[in-house]
């Protein structure tokens, strides 16, 4: 015959608060993970400096911010583009269905800027940069990775 113990009240409580703040920690480490090395983007500046790493030279304000949506499951235009953040270091599937920052700065020393507007659109995460691309919206346009030759077809 097996004794079973009884267990209060509020000792199954006190476990069950344990059993939640350890669910919630291991959550945090597996969301700071995924985004732990990569460049800081807390203001224009961080940005600007790490495009300068690319020897870029940008307005010192964005032209444009706003809100995008990672999609959930992508399509082939959503596979290509990242194919291009993989080869620079970035993965967007890590972000799925996350809302990100897109800071838009123009490129004043592209090679092609005295022709046409260039433009460093950059993906920040919780202050983080995952991804983005250098790239013109002209007819004749083109968009690479920050190197500015890396792009999702080579």
């Amino acid at each position: 015959m097996y004794k079973t113990a009884r267990v209060s009240k509020n000792r199954r409580m006190f476990i069950l608060f344990l059993i939640a703040v350890l669910c919630v920690l291991l959550l945090s480490r597996c969301v700071s993970a995924r985004h732990r090395n990569l460049p800081k983007a807390e203001n224009p500046a961080d940005i600007a400096a790490f495009l300068a790493g690319f020897g870029w030279e940008v307005s010192e304000e964005p032209v444009n911010i706003k809100n995008v949506q990672i999609p959930a499951k992508f399509n082939e235009v959503y596979s290509n583009y990242n194919a291009m953040q993989k080869k620079q270091g970035f993965d967007l599937s890590k972000y799925r269905a996350d809302i990100a920052e897109s800071w838009c700065f123009r490129v004043l020393n592209h090679p092609r800027s005295e022709n046409t507007d260039v433009f460093a659109n950059v993906l920040v995460f919780k202050g983080k940069i995952i991804g983005g691309d250098i790239c013109s919206y002209a007819i004749d346009g083109f968009m690479t990775g920050f190197d500015g030759v890396t792009n999702n077809y080579s």
